[in-house]
């Protein structure tokens, strides 16, 4: 009997690390925006749900990548005269309601369309909950942007 009450409370702890993990979409209204849209004029974000899609800015424009999981390390666009990172990535842990070491929170960087062209923004993560690591696809964000003056 003991061994069984076990066996639930760990299938219930497992259970909630793989959903905390799993990097649900938050953002501002509450519903991810589409590729291209435009919340603000000049600001495009993009969430988690947005991996593998490509976006379109103006010269001047202003791409906020707002992902959710404290874990993820978002780096500078693979082309600086294109897209460029306005700041050090802000990390914003969430901890209410979180259990220690899920990661709960955004990683949010705001990059500047500075020139005409296409630059990857990407981001990686090796821990995807406490005491997982990432396999497949999870560790990983690529995006492409197509910047037009």
């Amino acid at each position: 009997m003991a061994v069984s009450n076990a066996l639930r409370v760990l299938s219930a702890l497992v259970s909630m690390a793989f959903l905390a993990s799993c990097g649900a979409v938050i953002t501002g209204s509450g519903a991810s925006p589409s590729p291209g849209s435009t919340p603000e004029a000049g600001l495009i974000v993009a969430t988690d749900s947005d991996s593998g899609k490509s976006f379109e800015l103006h010269v001047g424009d202003r791409l906020e990548v707002k992902l959710a999981s404290t874990y993820w390390n978002i780096h500078e666009s693979s082309d600086l005269s294109v897209l460029r990172l306005a700041g050090p990535t802000a990390i914003s842990p969430q901890p209410n309601g979180c259990v220690p070491g899920a990661g709960c929170g955004l990683a949010i960087a705001d990059f500047d369309a500075v020139g005409s062209g296409s630059a990857d923004v990407t981001a990686s993560r090796t821990s995807c909950g406490e005491a997982m690591r990432c396999v497949g696809s999870a560790g990983s964000y690529r995006i492409t942007v197509v910047v037009i003056s």
